[in-house]
């Protein structure tokens, strides 16, 4: 089932509905996607125990989701310890290959006249670098920097919910996993799946445990750290965010 439930779309009219889809809900234009860490709890290994102790004090698995405006995995990566930050898990990850390298069916557009083409986009938190193809909030702002803030979270709150739906549906991913360290992997992926087949057949889940399960993440989300290897501002990146930024001011003058 995870090749038909979890894929990344193969043709260009698919990443043009991808894209027309989070325009249309969230005003952002070019998102292919949302992206985000989440922790999974695990039993203490017997080996390397330390790899796994991430900060939530506790030992787990750095799980990597990307989804879609519908709340929908695109991409998911569970190969990390616990300790290791959201932005490694990135830098390595088959999704910032398959855009930084435009590997993907690709789209780049003009959103604004006079601009550069803006390409394919996804919505990362501050803990992500910032790329021509990942786009973070403004560490300071002005009045148009602040609305530009508020429009990524709005947006962003797609994978927030996502997890929430897919924790609320699958109990077992937020208690600690007692079983093979090399089976817990596949566990997890299978929730994922699951929950795409969910959400694609309509099968609905309690709001309430949703909110719950999306507060109790949001609170235990540290103060962004920050790992100069992994999480920087590229020249590139900065001027595609720029360019987003003027194009909300001028959409809601």
């Amino acid at each position: 089932m995870s090749a038909r439930y979890i894929d990344l779309p193969k043709d260009v009219p698919s990443v043009e509905r991808l894209v027309a889809g989070w325009e249309q809900h969230t005003g952002f234009p070019m998102v292919f996607g949302a992206v985000d860490g989440t922790h999974i709890p695990i039993t203490q290994p017997y080996i390397t125990a330390q790899d796994y102790f991430s900060y939530k004090m506790k030992y787990t698995i750095n799980v990597q989701g990307v989804c879609d405006f519908k709340g929908q995995f695109l991409d998911v990566d569970i190969r990390w310890p616990g300790a290791t930050h959201d932005a490694k898990v990135f830098g390595n990850s088959r999704i910032n290959q398959v855009l930084s390298q435009r590997i993907q069916p690709y789209l780049c557009r003009t959103i604004s006249p006079g601009s550069d083409g803006v390409g394919l986009l996804l919505l990362g938190d501050p803990a992500y670098p910032l790329l021509p193809h990942v786009i973070k909030e403004f560490a300071t702002c002005n009045n148009s920097q602040v609305l530009f803030n508020q429009m990524l979270r709005d947006a962003r709150n797609a994978i927030e919910c996502a997890y929430g739906r897919l924790k609320a549906r699958w109990q077992i991913l937020t208690k600690p996993i007692n079983f093979n360290l090399q089976d817990v992997p596949l566990i997890i992926f299978t929730c994922f799946v699951l929950h795409n087949w969910c959400e694609q057949h309509k099968v609905g889940v309690d709001d309430c445990m949703v909110q719950q399960q999306v507060l109790l993440d949001r609170e235990m989300q540290p103060s962004t750290v920050i790992d100069r290897r992994y999480t920087y501002t590229s020249r590139e990146g900065r001027a595609v965010r720029d360019i987003l930024k003027d194009y909300f001011v001028e959409e809601l003058k």
